[in-house]
């Protein structure tokens, strides 16, 4: 028995060692890969002449109503490109070939930005910070535009000569700034005139943006400089000046008593917004008739509890503040689930100006929401406009309900995703992307408001989207017609979906279900696949990482990748193998070709392989040390998508390529040894039978005979 103990120490030894060596080996070290990066000459295509000017050197004196402006700009050609940037710090090595090759590139450009990183205390570059693209309200809420920008001269002239006087917004012409203009600082108020010449504040043509953002880091911060000098993401208080109603539409089904929290929490918190009225449409596709009366109930004692002002709430425990409401609807509708046809239906009755497609389920825990998602959503240039949503508390999974459900979406290679998912909100996460007002490629439709003239130009809904991602296609839509889609993250509402109900994944009707409405959803918006304006390509774009982290350029393509041959298994595995302990997660799994086509598309490149079929997504084994372990990817075939009843016994089984996951890691800390939880696999043409095929996974214990493995949900034909 000793010798056994003495052995698998052993083994368990060599084995955390290599794993110790693998997690090395394949960790990126940003400050090496930007050193080789800045030493890269790019081709000089520019013969602009290019000047630099220091932040603090832009003004040179100024008294009273009287500015002086550096000289240099007076000096400079109309053409001429002026560089400014901070004097803490310093400019990549070839910086001024780069944004001179930028300007030269792209003729009908002005006014451009670039990305960032800082010095540590030792002078070496970290902590990229990889910037969005043009985004107007997220640059009237915070100078994320930091510590670098470049114009042609004749812009800056137009442009200087304002610096004394406050902004006047194309949606505003009273004369009245929407910043505190005094205490910006002067970087940040050329900036704003210059961005304002540029249209930069009205409705896009399209998806061209009128201010460029060069996609490449170019200035090196000073270490623990204030990255957005003195203006960073902050909590809002807008004033509403003329009478707007809001029709708030919530589609219900069954659940009278989820609806009861969110009307009562909507009556406690709809009041106190000045100039701000709303109705309520409730539209229910088919509630048994023991819960339709209910809710007949329910809204029968709202009209009356509202028309009758009173202290006391519908069952006693909230304050009635006057909420604002104008009328109830109920619309009762039974037919199948389609959840944009409800909301169309809902739509077509509202009367208001706004439109707010709220989730019965959700709960408004704080006054002024409804102000502030209203004043986004009258703003021309505004899309659709939604806000912060928390999971609610939970002693055990969420004790100080501080957990992000939603702060916007993100599209990424494999479809849109919320970033920042079951992270808490008392950090502060990549340069406040959960804090204060961003642009975003869309908000979710749990919380949505949109002009209703911007919603019926679009025809609302798409109802060929009936359960999922009917909410991402609108607000694609509106992107795509030159809007800008807000999320307001410096206030929250509640949105009572269970942390506890598990992987989506877990169903495989929904799984099947979900990946086909996403193919509807690639197909009518495959550009937001391969690029989504407000989230770097530098960023991790493959894989479902909740924040916001670099992926490894170094990495090879998934075509790239080599190839793994099946080895098969005539009788498979035995039943007893099977443990939930092993925790498996596809991200996709399909033909090459479909993710060439979203990886590639738009790029100089062409895929080295584009036949075949790969799969990606991250697993590891719960409770246990998984240095010991190696694993294996395996495939079987079953009936269909939907019915993954194995077909026969026999499993094919194949290599796969470790990835490093720092992201997994980082939301694991009671797992042992999980930094190495991705895995790629890429299988060539005619190793497979033709088939629906089942992808799960196999442990091998290193250091004993246990074997235990699990299958997913998600599959892929092979035809």
């Amino acid at each position: 028995m000793g010798l056994k103990k003495a052995v698998r120490a052993y083994l368990t030894a060599n084995a955390k060692r290599k794993h110790e060596n693998d997690v090395r080996s394949m960790t990126f070290h940003y400050d090496l890969h930007i050193g080789e990066l800045e030493n890269e000459k790019p081709q000089t295509l520019s013969n602009h002449k290019i000047i630099t000017v220091f932040y603090d050197d832009i003004i040179t004196q100024e008294s009273g109503s009287k500015v002086s402006h550096n000289k240099a700009i007076d000096r400079a050609s109309e053409d001429d490109i002026i560089i400014f940037c901070r004097r803490e710090g310093r400019l990549f090595k070839y910086a001024k070939e780069y944004i001179g090759n930028a300007f030269e590139e792209h003729k009908d450009i002005n006014l451009l930005y670039t990305d960032e990183d800082e010095l540590d205390e030792n002078g070496m570059p970290y902590d990229p910070y990889f910037k969005p693209d043009w985004s107007p309200d997220s640059y009237l809420n915070a100078f994320y535009i930091g510590s670098i920008y470049a114009a042609r001269a004749g812009l800056v002239k137009k442009a200087i000569v304002n610096i004394g006087n406050p902004m006047i917004m194309p949606w505003d012409k009273a004369n009245a700034s929407y910043l505190d203009y005094s205490d910006m600082a002067v970087c940040d108020k050329l900036f704003g005139h210059m961005a304002l010449i540029e249209g930069g504040f009205d409705q896009r043509d399209g998806m061209k943006f009128p201010i460029y953002h060069l996609d490449k880091v170019l200035f090196h911060r000073a270490y623990r400089e204030d990255l957005f000098l003195g203006r960073e993401f902050h909590k809002e208080n807008h004033n509403i000046e003329s009478p707007v109603k809001v029709s708030i539409v919530i589609p219900s089904k069954d659940h009278p008593e989820v609806l009861r929290q969110c009307l009562e929490s909507l009556n406690r918190y709809g009041s106190g917004s000045k100039n701000v009225s709303y109705e309520i449409i409730v539209v229910d596709n088919g509630s048994c008739e023991d819960k339709k009366k209910q809710y007949e109930d329910l809204l029968e004692k709202m009209r009356t509890y509202i028309s009758v002002p009173s202290k006391e709430s519908i069952d006693s425990t909230a304050q009635n503040q006057g909420s604002g409401l104008t009328d109830i609807s109920y619309i009762y509708e039974p037919r199948d689930f389609n959840f944009s046809y409800m909301c169309n239906l809902g739509a077509s009755k509202a009367s208001g100006d706004l439109i707010l497609f709220l989730n019965d389920d959700i709960e408004i825990v704080s006054g002024e929401w409804l102000r502030e998602l209203s004043y986004y959503a009258m703003l021309p240039h505004v899309g659709a406009v939604g806000c912060k949503l928390l999971y609610p508390a939970d002693p055990s999974l969420n004790p100080d309900g501080s957990l992000i459900q939603h702060a916007g979406l993100t599209a990424i290679h494999i479809g849109p995703m919320h970033k920042l998912q079951r992270l808490s909100d008392s950090t502060a996460w990549y340069f406040g992307a959960n804090r204060g007002t961003h642009d975003m490629c869309g908000v979710t439709a749990a919380c949505l408001m949109v002009g209703r003239d911007k919603f019926e130009a679009l025809g609302g809904y798409y109802e060929g989207l009936a359960v999922a991602f009917n909410d991402v296609d609108l607000n694609w839509r509106l992107l795509e017609e030159g809007y800008y889609n807000v999320c307001c993250n410096y206030f929250n509402l509640v949105h009572h979906e269970s942390l506890s109900r598990g992987d989506d994944n877990a169903d495989a009707k929904k799984t099947d279900r979900l990946m086909r409405e996403n193919d509807t959803l690639m197909k009518r918006h495959m550009n937001m696949y391969t690029k989504d304006p407000f989230y770097h390509q530098a960023l991790v774009n493959d894989d479902v990482a909740q924040d916001y982290i670099m992926a490894n350029p170094k990495i090879p393509h998934p075509d790239e990748i080599e190839s793994s041959n099946a080895q098969l298994v005539p009788k498979g595995y035995p039943d007893s193998w099977k443990n939930e302990c092993v925790w498996f997660r596809t991200d996709y799994i399909g033909s090459l070709n479909k993710w060439n086509k979203m990886y590639y598309k738009g790029r100089k490149e062409k895929p080295v392989n584009d036949t075949g079929y790969f799969i990606k997504g991250y697993s590891f084994v719960v409770g246990s040390d998984n240095a010991i372990y190696n694993r294996t990817l395996l495939l079987r075939r079953v009936k269909s998508s939907d019915d993954l009843t194995p077909l026969e016994h026999c499993v094919y089984s194949f290599k796969v390529h470790d990835m490093l996951r720092e992201d997994v890691e980082k939301n694991l800390k009671d797992q042992q040894s999980v930094e190495i939880t991705g895995y790629r696999s890429r299988i060539e043409d005619g190793v497979l039978p033709k088939g629906t095929y089942q992808a799960g996974m196999l442990y091998k214990d290193t250091t004993s005979r246990t074997r235990v493995l699990n299958w997913g949900t998600k599959t892929m034909d092979v035809i």
